[in-house]
């Protein structure tokens, strides 16, 4: 990788929160360890079950992190967008991998070896501190995605889904609380566990009530709660 991409790899790494304690020259010396790798949208990353030998860092696109059932039905564990990272689990406990991860659009990946991961993390520590932290984070929200499952109704879930977005991406407006690139109506149905017209009429009634102000496209604005956030 000659100088040019290396300055702008290091322009893209300083915004991703991983890296965000590190200094440029340090942030220089990780842009010339990993490799960047773009996908198309749709295309498979890595697929559930095989062997974990590489740590992926989103520079720009989104992905979805998914259990694909044997007749093709998938269950959505998350979304993944610019800064966050996936790939972490195999390589920490050498088991296969556990979710396969796709493309939601054309997407650009920052990618480490199973050895040049560990080289990182022991340079590091700090980086594994936030590795671990996040993995924290996730096993919460998988808690909250199977108590929603067992307990919630599709309403429910889908309300549950929509704050979760707002939380993680919302930015707050005079508007609402304002979402770029939210998931599609068949996008969300996924992430509930439900079908396109069913998350479609209930969109209309939070509409209605004034939960949500509009979901037009890829953009969602909802109601402010509590200062802008949610509970």
């Amino acid at each position: 990788m000659n100088n040019a991409n290396n300055a702008q790899l290091k322009t893209h790494l300083k915004g991703v929160p991983l890296f965000s304690s590190l200094t440029d020259d340090q942030l220089v010396m990780v842009a010339q360890t990993g490799v960047i790798r773009r996908f198309a949208k749709g295309q498979v990353i890595l697929n559930q079950s095989s062997p974990g030998d590489t740590f992926y860092i989103v520079i720009s696109g989104h992905v979805k992190v998914v259990l694909l059932h044997e007749d093709g039905r998938e269950i959505v564990l998350s979304l993944l967008k610019e800064g966050n990272f996936f790939g972490e689990l195999s390589l920490l406990d050498n088991d296969p991998r556990s979710a396969t991860v796709i493309a939601v659009e054309d997407t650009t990946l920052f990618m480490f070896t199973k050895r040049q991961f560990y080289q990182l993390i022991e340079t590091y520590p700090s980086i594994l501190k936030k590795i671990l932290k996040e993995i924290c984070v996730r096993l919460r929200h998988a808690d909250e995605k199977i108590e929603s499952l067992a307990f919630l109704d599709v309403y429910g879930r889908t309300l549950l889904a929509l704050h979760r977005l707002a939380n993680d991406r919302g930015i707050i407006t005079k508007h609402g609380i304002e979402i770029s690139q939210a998931p599609t109506h068949l996008g969300l149905s996924i992430v509930v566990g439900t079908s396109r017209e069913t998350i479609t009429r209930i969109i209309a009634v939070l509409r209605k009530n004034k939960t949500l102000i509009m979901y037009k496209g890829r953009k969602l604005i909802m109601r402010k709660y509590n200062d802008g956030l949610f509970p």
